[in-house]
């Protein structure tokens, strides 16, 4: 190779580096414009967008969530995103946008392998929804009222669109929580309620079955009004062979952005993002949501703050899904501890709670001040993490403001 071909080589590569960083910094100002105006929150937004979503999780949102999504935005997804890396529960979005627009042609590498994921799902719900059909069965010929809600509800709502689910969730009245559970188990179920504080998870010994609510979050605070408003607004309908309580489509949309924030903030089902904005973005389909209601839900459960952490992160990756947070609510205090806490719990609490986790009893013997040290740090954040100016003082030190930290 002459030195020409070097000299037009390194050109082209400049081109292309100076390009895609120009393509990088466009797309980090265009997410930019869909943050938070509180730099708190904004903050926040952009960091855990940045640890949850990459170039390529966002290029299959902008296809799913297309207005309307043309031949060139497939082709490019595909291109983008591969399925078999991608993995099944991001790809059920492809799925679901083959169902619901036949005009677009799938290749015939990523079609077979598309529709595949809608037959395996829809099998791995039959098993989770028999056994949501068995114990709802019996609590409703007990008289106890039956709310479905979360992944199960979706599903009565769109029946044949299968999904990722654990088990199913309802909620019954709180006095009845003691005769659910008899029925339970003499159904052959077993559960493990010392280990929630706010729920029944009925099992087998190899799967998962149905989640028994007596509350909707862990009962910290009186709930009763928050639980009445949901059975009050909810449909009598007739799913998977029971009859239930469908929310509203509000409390639906409320329900989701709860359970986001605390996937978040706890990295659990962490592929339920995808899913969240799939569920929201069709429960505004028909007619735009009453806000009120959305707004009373998260006021009546205490989840103001977590309903604008929810509605910042989901807006940052579909534009416009939802009110910006200072729309939702514009006097809001507290934002800013809140954000305290979660940069608290992920930079610090969690990573320290997984490596108190591993420790093994053996190391625990061999170095017991040394590992022992370790779990009593540990246990005192655990108790100390839900005080705002403790928080505010670690994060001080943390950043060299402060010293005199343990």
């Amino acid at each position: 190779m002459g030195p020409a071909r070097y000299i037009l080589l390194a050109h082209s590569l400049t081109y292309h580096m100076l390009t895609n960083m120009a393509s990088s910094r466009d797309r980090s100002l265009r997410r930019m414009d869909r943050l938070p105006e509180n730099p708190a929150l904004r903050r926040l937004v952009a960091r855990l967008y940045r640890t949850h979503l990459d170039a390529r999780d966002q290029c299959l949102l902008d296809f799913r969530f297309a207005a309307a999504p043309t031949q060139a935005m497939l082709d490019a997804c595909l291109e983008r995103c591969d399925i078999e890396a991608m993995g099944a529960h991001k790809s059920l979005l492809l799925a679901y946008a083959r169902r619901e627009h036949p005009e677009l042609a799938f290749s015939a590498y990523a079609g077979p392998r598309i529709d595949g994921l809608i037959r395996f799902f829809h099998f791995a719900n039959t098993k989770t929804l028999a056994h949501f059909s068995r114990i709802g069965k019996a609590l409703t010929a007990a008289g106890i009222p039956v709310l479905l809600f979360k992944g199960a509800a979706m599903r009565a709502l769109r029946p044949e669109l299968p999904r990722p689910m654990g088990d199913a969730d309802i909620l019954i009245p709180a006095e009845r929580m003691g005769e659910a559970t008899r029925i339970g188990e003499e159904l052959g179920y077993l559960h493990c309620r010392e280990e929630s504080k706010h729920a029944v998870d009925f099992h087998t010994e190899s799967e998962s079955a149905v989640d028994v609510h007596h509350s909707i979050f862990d009962p910290d605070r009186d709930y009763a009004a928050f639980h009445a408003g949901l059975f009050a607004r909810a449909t009598p309908v007739r799913a998977f062979g029971v009859d239930v309580s469908l929310p509203c489509r509000e409390d639906l949309c409320f329900l989701v952005m709860a359970n986001l924030t605390k996937n978040l903030r706890e990295h659990t089902s962490l592929h339920s993002i995808f899913f969240s904005l799939e569920d929201c973005v069709w429960l505004q389909r028909e007619a735009p949501l009453d806000w009120d209601i959305v707004r009373a839900d998260a006021v009546a459960s205490g989840h103001e703050v977590e309903t604008c952490l929810a509605a910042a992160f989901m807006n940052a990756a579909v534009p416009g899904l939802f009110p910006q947070p200072e729309a939702l609510f514009p006097k809001l205090g507290g934002i800013e501890d809140f954000c305290n806490q979660v940069i608290f719990d992920e930079d610090y609490f969690l990573p320290r709670q997984k490596a108190c986790q591993a420790i093994r009893v053996v190391e625990l013997k061999n170095r017991p001040w040394h590992h022992g040290s370790r779990i009593l740090k540990f246990l005192l954040l655990k108790r100390l993490r839900g005080v705002p100016t403790f928080v505010r003082w670690y994060l001080a030190h943390k950043r060299g403001i402060v010293t005199h930290a343990f």
